[in-house]
């Protein structure tokens, strides 16, 4: 496809709308006819063609251009337009003014230029371009026009008639645009339905991909449809579903250069790969095939979406993966009977046509571009302390401003915001934001960035560089009423060389001083010097000392520092907390282009870092006075060894330095090790920054291959390793910020064992402990201990080989609103012109900490770390070796130290209801009688309540007894209020596994009121629990056995409430109630008698006995019983007094009829004969002997 064809498609519009009123006349065409070429040169910058015209319009002018194949010039950058001018005009020795190809007829200040390149590059005279609405077309002025100088644009009418004006065309074609997909989700989607390619069908399109890796289409029909595709950089044609199954092309595609593709098809009879027009495989028959895209994919089937869109960027609708990543120049998809072209002419917009406007695609997120990658867009510029309003766009748009950077620029700023009518559309809109120096940045090229930004946005840049601000606005959302304000604060240009003083390296200039007169000017405050830098420095360091008084310096690279116009107002007292301006967190910012150091005293330092030749400014100043100071300057010049074929030898043992290096620059050293060395130790001390070591065998280490390297932070880092193999090891010296006056040192040691008897080994601040060795599953503690709290807290570990994890435990700070609005409300708070408060109390909570990283290279970061222990353990995942672990923290300056945390004691009942009412006795029964008198009773106070003499009276004697005031006390209600009141003291929810822990005098069910079913008893449930209980406790009966302790013979025994025989036993506990316990006892000692002599008899007879009757055992257990008195004979009538008399066998000496007259019972029945009625007493009972020798029985028991 020719890119001049797609010119003209291009220039037609256009040329339609120029000419149209030429056309009307033939006075105008003839006009046109009179134009003539006066002049031809060649731009050697460019090599391009360029014609001077004769005098004519713009517009006859540009037709002659069109009619020369070119248009009228496009002014790219300043070498250019120069060029022009110095060509063309003074042609001839004649001044003359230049049409350029720069416009904006259709909409005033959005300009174009004729061959459709975005409007970037412009050079207006004073006050250009007018506001005047005739005035739409530029030229180059030949000659001065007032304020408009030669060589600077104006816009004109399009026929003035003041003085001629020629045309200057520049040959080519018209601009070319591309779509450039991110590779993400970009794509354009084709809805309109295309003709059927069958039989055959050829893909081509032209592309330009900075990563031709993986899989990535160019195009695809459909649901699998036939489709062109990169897949690791070979080109490759979608012939079926299974992607494993494409033919591939034989050679792969170059990146980052217009390329080609092409792939034709002949149905069943095969195909062929062309890369720029190249044979580059053939495709056989079997995969010469032409699917249509309706596989019918899961994706497809479930969504009822008919997936037969023609997709670019991305595989078709089966899948929304495999995007392309790169710019798409066009796409031509043919076959004998249809042509179909997307050239991507419109260079705007969120829709592209084909060439014949029939088949239409929507642009989703891809960005229009310039051949060369650069962004399509109209640039706005910006004017300092002037606003952009009203500002719209889509979705997608790339919105493009600029701002001239002047020199001298100290601080600049962008405030980018939405104008809200109705605060209820806060939040609605979103962009990002993209900035760049010198160039248009893009999505995937810029300086900096800024997304996700939601209403507003807040830029600033301290001493940016000299020339062209870039900012490209994406919005996320269709977004109107945007505005921008931007603000350029310029600095003063530096005074003459021969008002300051020159510093010459090393040479210290002595005796200067500052001694203003009260209310002196600001000029007489301060000492201007200046150094000159030859040749490329590492740093520059400016020291002053000595004297007396209160001197400050700093040093610039730009102009003069102004101590006294740089800070907005703020006066030496908030500025001097921030001494050394350039040091950012203890680490030195590199890029800074100038440095600060306050305080007291004359002892200052300041320095610059990675400077080229040129001057550089410095100030001595002082807010009162300094006398006798002297000042020095000290240049690092860039180190010879920054090669490694220039890599400094170390000796074993002997330090090396003082060096000092910056971000981008690598010092390479390198150390002989002999074979008997034990162990290798580089160790780098003293110093400051931050600084890496890597260490490699035999070959020079870089940043990413390396055999060992350290990660400490700071500058005092140290590699060793045991047993080192013998051989030149190469060192690098590299860091990503600054470091200085650090010394190396490369050491031959004994070897090195690791012991570790358990005890946790405690880590000082920035100190390694090195040389750790364990096998794997071990864990070894560490602890750090911190006196005051850190801005932050790192424990790292590196180096050795192995894996490994480590976990840190302690306390960190906690931050809210409050602490903010508390230090707000401190009355010191921002005294002494904005100074902060000195301290500030905030809350500590437990954390605990993982590491993150690979191997034995792990970190863990604790932002504001409180006071105290943070414990550390470090497990060997596997077996570790020469491990090296740090601890670095900062405190805090303004953080006092957090408490010990108070051990949380769990609420308790301190005093129960019983306790209340013995306290409250104890304290308001002032005679000592043991009773309340009503007077009394008026300071007792039950749960802050007093107590109603009449309800408490409850005998209404006139006085309270203890027991009255315990019955109120112990209340159900009362009860309940101490108890809850005691275990929350806040009114916070108590388990119900709790309060039924607690002893109650009276009975409750918690569960009932447990409305919400969370086993948990709040402050309103226990109060409905408190309306609805019923007091259970009676202060009266003392052991709650129902009967009042005034009748009750036993008041603290529940069991017992009579005494009949006032033996001092109860009678529910007394043998015989009736009978005093000493008869009984000695009955029953008389009766125990007995029967140990009855049992010598028996014992007797039974040896004396000639024929002995062999008992059972049952037999024997149950006279046993009967002997025992167990056994119950049966009785017919019952009688409370019976007279018994046995008659014993004269030969077998025991009662006659005893086995076989008297029923045995199981003694187990006993209970139950006792209380049951109205059987007869049983046997077994001893009854008492009256006076006439009787035994009389009382039964049943208490029946008298």
């Amino acid at each position: 496809m020719s890119v001049y064809s797609k010119s003209l498609s291009l220039f037609a519009i256009f040329l339609l709308s120029i000419t149209a009123p030429l056309l009307t006349t033939n006075s105008q065409a003839q006009m046109v006819s009179d134009i003539e070429v006066l002049h031809t040169a060649v731009n050697p910058n460019n090599n391009k063609t360029y014609h001077l015209l004769s005098p004519g319009s713009w517009t006859e002018s540009a037709v002659v251009a069109r009619a020369l194949d070119g248009f009228l010039t496009t002014i790219d950058d300043e070498d250019e337009n120069q060029w022009v001018f110095d060509t063309f005009g003074s042609f001839d020795n004649q001044s003359r003014h230049l049409w350029i190809g720069l416009s904006d007829p259709d909409d005033e200040d959005d300009y174009r230029w004729h061959d459709g390149t975005p409007f970037h590059y412009r050079n207006w005279g004073v006050d250009q371009p007018s506001d005047s609405d005739t005035e739409n077309f530029v030229h180059i002025a030949g000659t001065n026009m007032g304020n408009i100088m030669p060589g600077t644009w104006n816009d004109l009418t399009d026929d003035p008639q003041y003085f001629p004006v020629y045309g200057v065309v520049e040959v080519g074609d018209a601009v070319d645009y591309a779509l450039r997909f991110d590779g993400q989700d970009d794509h354009v989607i084709i809805e309109d339905e295309i003709p059927e390619l069958t039989n055959s069908i050829s893909i081509t399109a032209l592309i330009n991909t900075p990563d031709s890796t993986g899989i990535q289409f160019i195009t695809m029909l459909g649901d699998y449809g036939w489709g062109l595709y990169i897949n690791d950089g070979e080109l490759a044609y979608s012939s079926q579903y299974s992607i494993s199954q494409h033919p591939n092309s034989n050679r792969t595609i170059s990146e980052d250069v217009w390329t080609e593709v092409t792939v034709e098809i002949q149905e069943n009879i095969g195909g062929q790969f062309y890369i720029d027009g190249i044979p580059a495989g053939e495709i056989s028959a079997e995969d010469a095939l032409i699917p249509q895209g309706d596989f019918g994919s899961n994706d497809c089937y479930q969504s009822g979406e008919d997936c037969d869109e023609l997709f670019f960027g991305k595989m078709g609708a089966g899948c929304d993966c495999n995007f392309y990543y790169g710019m798409i120049d066009y796409i031509v998809i043919s076959n004998m009977e249809h042509t179909l072209t997307w050239e991507f002419l419109e260079g705007e917009g969120s829709f592209t046509d084909d060439s014949t406007e029939e088949f239409g695609g929507e642009i989703d997120g891809a960005s229009w571009v310039m051949p060369d990658g650069t962004l399509v867009a109209q640039a706005i510029e910006l004017f300092s302390d002037e606003e952009v309003y009203e500002i719209s766009g889509q979705e997608g748009d790339q919105l493009l401003f600029f701002m001239e950077v002047e020199e001298y620029t100290r601080n600049l700023y962008l405030d980018v915001y939405f104008a809200y009518d109705d605060w209820d559309d806060w939040g609605e809109y979103n962009f990002d934001a993209y900035f760049a120096h010198d160039y248009i940045p893009n999505p995937w090229e810029y300086d900096d960035i800024r997304e996700d930004n939601y209403d507003y946005m807040w830029v600033d840049y301290s001493w940016p560089d000299e020339g062209i601000m870039w900012m490209v606005i994406v919005p996320q959302t269709d977004i109107d009423d945007l505005t921008i304000y931007a603000y350029a604060e310029i600095a003063d240009p530096p005074p003459s060389l021969d008002e300051m003083t020159e510093l010459v390296n090393e040479i210290p200039v002595t005796s200067q001083k500052i001694n203003p007169s009260r209310g002196a000017p600001d000029e007489d405050r301060v000492l201007h010097y200046y150094v000159n830098a030859a040749e490329n420095l590492s740093s520059l360091t400016i020291e002053t000392y000595g004297g007396t008084g209160n001197v400050d310096l700093a040093i610039s690279s730009v102009t003069v520092p102004d101590p006294f116009n740089s800070f907005f107002g703020w006066e030496e007292p908030w500025f001097e907390d921030f001494d050394d301006v350039g040091v950012i967190g203890g680490f030195v910012d590199v890029d800074a282009k100038s440095d600060w150091s306050t305080g007291p005293g004359n002892d200052h330092q300041v320095a610059l870092y990675d400077l080229s030749p040129g001057i550089y400014y410095v100030t001595a100043y002082t807010y009162g006075k300094a006398n006798d100071f002297t000042i020095v300057a000290s240049m690092a010049f860039e180190p010879d060894n920054i090669e490694p074929e220039d890599a400094i030898e170390l000796m074993p043992g002997i330090p090396y330095g003082p060096i000092s290096g910056y971000d981008g620059l690598s010092q390479y050293f390198k150390v002989n090790v002999p074979e008997t060395v034990e162990r290798l130790e580089i160790d780098l001390s003293d110093g400051f920054g931050e600084a890496s070591i890597f260490v490699k065998l035999a070959d020079s280490p870089s940043t990413t291959d390396y055999t060992h390297r350290s990660n400490s932070p700071g500058a005092g880092d140290k590699i060793g390793f045991n047993d080192p193999t013998p051989g030149t090891y190469y060192i690098l010296v590299n860091t990503e910020m600054v470091f200085g006056d650090v010394i190396i040192t490369a050491s031959f040691t004994d070897r090195y064992v690791w012991q570790y008897d358990g005890t946790p080994i405690q880590l000082f601040n920035a100190e390694e402990v090195s040389g750790i060795d364990a096998p794997a599953g071990e864990s070894m503690s560490f602890f750090a201990e911190l006196t005051s709290p850190g801005e932050f807290l790192t424990i790292q570990t590196f180096g050795g080989s192995g894996d490994l994890t480590i976990t840190a435990t302690g306390n960190e700070l906690v931050f809210g609103f409050e602490d903010l609005f508390d230090m707000l409300e401190e009355d010191d708070y921002m005294k002494g012109e904005g100074r902060q408060s000195t301290s500030s109390d905030f809350d500590s909570e437990p954390v605990t900490e993982v590491s993150y990283g690979e191997g034995t290279e792990q970190m863990i970061t604790v932002d504001f770390p409180a006071n105290g222990r943070f414990d550390i353990t470090l497990t060997a995942v596997d077996d570790i070796s020469d491990v090296t672990i740090v601890a670095v923290w900062s405190y805090a300056e303004f953080i006092d130290p957090v408490p010990e945390p108070v051990e949380i004691v769990d609420p308790v009942i301190e005093e129960n209801c019983r306790e209340i009412a013995e306290s409250e006795m104890a304290d308001n029964d002032r005679d000592g009688n043991g009773v309340l008198s009503a007077d009394e009773l008026r300071s007792v106070m039950i749960n802050e309540a007093r107590l109603d003499f009449a309800i408490t009276d409850s005998n209404v004697d006139g006085e309270i007894e203890f027991a009255e005031l315990l019955q109120v006390t112990c209340s159900c209600s009362n009860e309940l209020t101490s108890t809850f009141e005691q275990l929350s003291p806040y009114d916070k929810e108590i388990s119900i596994e709790k309060l039924s822990s607690q002893v109650y005098e009276n009975k409750y069910n918690f569960f009932e009121i447990d409305s919400n079913s969370n086993r948990q008893i709040s402050r309103s449930e226990i109060d409905i629990l408190i309306l609805l209980c019923e007091t259970t406790f009676d202060a009266f009966d003392g052991d709650g056995d129902g009967v009042p302790d005034i009748d009750d013979a036993f008041p603290e025994d529940p069991d017992e409430t009579k005494d009949t025989d006032g033996d001092g036993v109860g009678d529910n506990a007394d043998l015989a109630p009736s009978v005093a316990n000493d008869l009984i006892y000695s009955a029953g000692a008389i009766l125990a008698i007995g029967l140990l002599a009855m049992l010598v008899l028996v014992a007797r007879g039974s040896r004396r006995s000639e024929v002995v009757e062999d008992w059972d055992s049952d037999k024997q257990y149950n006279i046993a019983e009967q002997m025992l008195g167990m056994q119950e004979s049966a009785v017919p009538n019952p009688a409370t007094s019976v007279a018994t008399s046995e008659a014993y066998d004269s030969v077998n000496n025991y009662p006659t009829n005893f086995a076989n007259d008297i029923p045995f019972s199981d003694d187990s029945k006993l209970f139950e004969q006792l209380i049951s009625q109205p059987q007869s007493p049983p046997e077994q009972l001893l009854g008492m002997i009256d006076v006439n020798g009787l035994e009389t029985i009382e039964y049943p028991v208490g029946s008298g």
